[in-house]
């Protein structure tokens, strides 16, 4: 209860979070490519002093992106919002409740060479969400944000076809190296979020 005796409104919590406003004050970069396949990536933070961000190890066994990591997301299906997609994914991937999740909102628009325009979903978690791998899925990984600000990216620049040039970023954590396009959207939120 609130000091008037009301129940607090859960909105509130979300209004104050320093992810919410952060995403609230800047103004979001979409893409219009309407020849690339849509999916969308859920960008799960854990509730905590120094954020855990949820990634995955995607299975050996898997057509494309065999051991990549990866945020949990995939291609949209018919009619659906990148919020829908994430949400969806990230259940059938790794078994996250969407009634735990807190959506605050799209981030920047990405693409990859492969041909997919994705949505990241930047989202809040419980601290300790329940989980439960999938066949997709080799392992969860679980850095901070504060290791992963700590690492020494390693930065280079590529030429795309139409010879417009674009940063990619590496950060090798724990044994693992996050890359493509996980990478650049870790280095937008580690760059310039709260």
């Amino acid at each position: 209860m609130t000091p008037g005796g009301h129940e607090p409104d859960p909105l509130d919590a979300v209004l104050e979070d320093p992810w919410a406003v952060w995403l609230g004050g800047r103004t979001r970069t979409p893409l219009h490519l309407p020849e690339y396949r849509r999916a969308a990536v859920l960008v799960a933070l854990t509730r905590e002093p120094d954020p855990r961000v949820l990634l995955t190890v995607r299975s050996a066994e898997l057509p494309t992106h065999r051991g990549q990591i990866s945020f949990p997301g995939g291609s949209l299906e018919a009619g659906e919002t990148p919020v829908q997609g994430a949400l969806r994914e990230a259940e059938e991937e790794v078994g996250l409740d969407p009634g735990s999740v807190t959506v605050l909102g799209e981030l920047d628009d990405v693409f990859t060479p492969v041909g997919f325009h994705v949505t990241p979903v930047l989202a809040r978690l419980p601290a300790a969400p329940r989980l439960a791998l999938s066949s997709e899925v080799a392992a969860i990984l679980t850095p901070s944000l504060g290791e992963l600000r700590a690492l020494t990216v390693l930065r280079e620049t590529r030429a795309l076809p139409d010879g417009q040039r674009v940063p990619l970023y590496r950060y090798p954590w724990r044994g693992h190296d996050i890359w493509g396009m996980t990478a650049r959207v870790l280095h937008d939120l580690l760059e310039q979020g709260p």
